[in-house]
């Protein structure tokens, strides 16, 4: 297993000046050149670093950031925090430097209200450095109060075997030299410090330096974070046998414990209980439902991704804002983001846990990385929660329901065929009486018959309403009912997963999308005799005849409705409801064959058991 720098965003409340509210605010990294002067074994970003054109990269990176943040305003997007990072950002020359500072010093001060109005205080330049030409800038940080991150090993000798110089040399004295330098320095300033399996071998060794750094070098070790390396493909095609393996969850807990003994009462419990873990806390990027809605990272060459963590991987770039809008390339960022957490599901213990509304299940990154759907931290974090009640109180069962199915329906609309969740039994009993059995209640017969899951799925279907995304859920099995309204003009796409037209189909070029439109104006008919909805028209589209999806990608597909709708309008009533229902043909076909064979089945889904969406139509 190889393993990744992994460092995170802290997530704050919510260029030209800009003269009206923005309508977003965003965290931008900005990676000025991809050159670093050491060679980490753990380095996420693996040849990249020295296959960057430093000299490119400096002609280019004022131009850019200026760019990037010209064309932000425009959008009406304003960056409430800029931050440089690498790559190692004083690789650039000198110049460069003190006119990024002076960019970034600018945007602060012409934005002051609008950053002041939603809570940001942030008037410096921020940058994440190695130290190793700390010294010879000092003047020029000081003068701009750059605010300074600074990574380190800890412990100091795995520094000194780990963080060398491209040409394999141990800088340790000049590291510690440095950071006696940076304690001195007057403006804000934190350590930081990635941690591997080496790195936890010898703890009490890790927890001397700590001590070693706050009271022989001076430096407040209150200002100290820790991260957790975690595998990275990058990675291993660069360092290959030289990688390091990631934490165990049992080794991120017994430095935690360890951490806890011996610091809790002395001067440094602050930090332990402030700063030192906190990327594993709601405040960092880490637990945010869709981090792709307001962290990016901006390169050189105008490449956006995702952030650090993502940098250089396909899935995580979101576009370049020399060729794209800036709204699409950010709406482009929640959908790669939103994609990489349905391709790995939802945990069945994230679903049930009372932290999930605090987590939101991790990083989505490093979920790409270890394929794993729940935080590598998982057990960590819930000790840090444990630890601090009021600050992480567990949800409770009814908050904690409803928050998993509100998590479900926006972060993983593109599960197919997810298993239905348990539903309340009816308050009533229904012919026949052996209908309350639990084998043949409606959540039983769906839970026993795969093909069932995927009628009723609740993310078999997408309808994409202007900008406005909702998934399709049975009208039998809804917790609430909604109703919507469109306008004539309004854009109406409906997106279906190609899985579901393979269900109950051995040729799916015979298989259909199925619309049927009812409305609210009823009518009596049938052997029954029963008052329904009026239909209004049945639409079949054959599988060949559909387009890929362009908002959720090539396992979609996708129908326009909008001119469906409107070759219909003059049937559309003021004041009348509208009932659109969705399905395959060959899904309809089981629904009604399932009727005829089994009872309890066809008892409760007399009315039509398919995804709905009901609309007022408006001319």
């Amino acid at each position: 297993m190889n393993t990744v720098l992994a460092t995170a965003i802290p997530f704050a409340n919510t260029s030209p000046k800009l003269h009206k509210p923005p309508s977003r605010a965003i965290h931008l990294l900005y990676v000025p050149t991809l050159c670093c002067n050491l060679s980490c074994s753990y380095c996420y970003l693996g040849k990249q670093t020295t296959e960057a054109a430093l000299k490119l990269d400096a002609q280019r990176a004022v131009h850019t950031l200026r760019h990037a943040l010209d064309a932000m305003q425009q959008a009406g997007v304003l960056a409430f925090n800029v931050s440089l990072h690498g790559g190692e950002v004083t690789t650039l020359p000198k110049p460069v430097l003190e006119e990024l500072f002076g960019v970034i010093r600018n945007h602060y001060l012409q934005n002051f209200d609008a950053l002041n109005a939603q809570g940001h205080k942030k008037s410096a330049p921020h940058i994440k450095t190695n130290l190793f030409k700390f010294a010879p800038l000092y003047e020029l940080f000081d003068r701009h109060k750059v605010s300074i991150s600074a990574s380190i090993d800890l412990p100091l000798a795995l520094h000194a075997k780990h963080r060398t110089t491209r040409g394999g040399t141990d800088w340790l004295p000049r590291t510690l030299e440095n950071i006696r330098l940076l304690a001195r320095y007057p403006h804000a300033k934190k350590i930081s410090a990635t941690l591997s399996s080496e790195h936890l071998s010898d703890i009490p060794a890790l927890i001397k330096d700590i001590w070693t750094i706050h009271r022989e070098l001076g430096f407040d070790m209150n200002q100290f974070n820790l991260m957790f390396a975690f595998g990275s493909e990058l990675n291993r095609a660069a360092k290959g046998e030289g990688a390091l393996a990631p934490t165990t969850p049992a080794q991120q807990q017994q430095l935690y414990d360890a951490l806890k003994a011996e610091f809790t009462g002395t001067e440094l419990e602050e930090g332990l209980l402030r700063n030192w873990f906190d990327e594993f806390k709601p405040s960092y990027c880490t637990n945010a439902s869709n981090c792709g809605e307001r962290f990016y990272l901006l390169q050189s060459d105008g490449a956006v991704y995702s952030c650090v963590r993502g940098q250089g991987i396909a899935e995580f770039r979101y576009g370049n804002v020399f060729e794209d809008p800036i709204l699409d390339i950010l709406d482009n960022g929640a959908r790669k983001i939103r994609q990489v957490h349905q391709a790995h599901g939802f945990d069945k213990s994230c679903q049930g846990c009372g932290h999930l509304s605090t987590c939101n299940t991790g990083c989505p990154v490093v979920k790409y990385q270890t394929r794993n759907p729940r935080s590598y931290t998982c057990g960590l974090q819930k000790t840090i929660y444990a630890d601090n009640p009021l600050s992480y109180p567990a949800d409770s069962p009814d908050e904690q329901r409803d928050y998993a199915q509100q998590y479900a329906h926006t972060t993983h609309p593109s599960l197919a065929f997810a298993k239905v969740p348990a539903r309340a039994t009816p308050d009533r009993l229904m012919l026949p009486n052996d209908l309350g059995d639990s084998k043949n209640t409606l959540q039983a017969l769906i839970a026993n018959d795969a093909v069932l899951q995927g009628v009723f799925s609740a993310t078999a279907f997408v309808l994409e309403l202007g900008e406005e995304t909702i998934p399709l859920d049975s009208q039998l099995l809804k917790q609430q009912r909604t109703q919507h309204t469109v306008v004539t003009g309004d854009r109406i796409v409906l997106h279906l997963r190609r899985d579901v037209l393979l269900v109950h189909c051995d040729e799916p070029i015979r298989n259909t999308l199925y619309l049927q439109l009812l409305r609210d104006t009823p009518v009596v008919y049938g052997d029954e005799q029963r008052t329904k909805q009026e239909h209004v028209f049945t639409y079949q589209l054959y599988t060949n005849c559909m387009q890929p999806s362009a908002r959720y990608g090539s396992d979609y597909l996708q129908c326009d409705l909008s001119g469906l709708l409107a070759l219909h309008s003059a049937l559309f009533l003021r004041g009348v409801l509208n009932n659109l229902f969705v399905t395959t043909g060959y899904l309809r076909d089981y629904h009604y064959q399932k009727q005829k064979n089994n009872a309890f089945y066809h008892v409760q889904t007399a009315n039509l058991p398919f995804q709905n969406f009901e609309f007022h139509y408006l001319p």
